[in-house]
């Protein structure tokens, strides 16, 4: 059964694309402020049903929010020690299509997440407070 395209999902969906590896706060607070009939419980769950429904990815961290990718495909992220912000990272000899891992005991292996840990530009330059 495919699921229906609302508008309010569509707007949602506009604003993940939008915002960098938002959080579901950040996406609520730029929706209601272009369309302010669009609840918080609507954007909560609308992203929650992006993520189990693989058309978003959640990106946990300890301590940390969840934040919201619309780029499903396999890639990695840098995470700023600093303010916690997410960037995509290019890594060189890392094939596009992922990474193929078999584990030893019968472990199977479902997904993999690749972080890395620095500064970001505006923590670096002290622009952030």
């Amino acid at each position: 059964m495919q699921e229906r395209q609302t508008k309010q999902k569509q707007i949602i969906y506009e604003a993940l694309k939008t915002l960098n590896h938002p959080t579901a706060t950040e996406v609520y607070g730029y929706v209601h402020d272009l369309h302010p009939t669009v609840s918080r419980a609507t954007v909560f769950r609308v992203l929650g049903g992006f993520a189990s429904g693989g058309r978003a990815l959640e990106l946990r961290s300890a301590g940390s929010e969840v934040r919201y990718d619309y780029n499903v495909e396999p890639h990695c992220h840098g995470r700023c020690v600093a303010c916690g912000k997410l960037a995509d990272v290019e890594v060189e000899g890392l094939p596009r299509s992922g990474i193929k891992a078999t584990a030893c005991d019968g472990f199977e292996v479902e997904s993999y997440a690749l972080e890395f840990f620095g500064t970001c530009k505006e923590c670096r330059e002290g622009i952030r407070a």
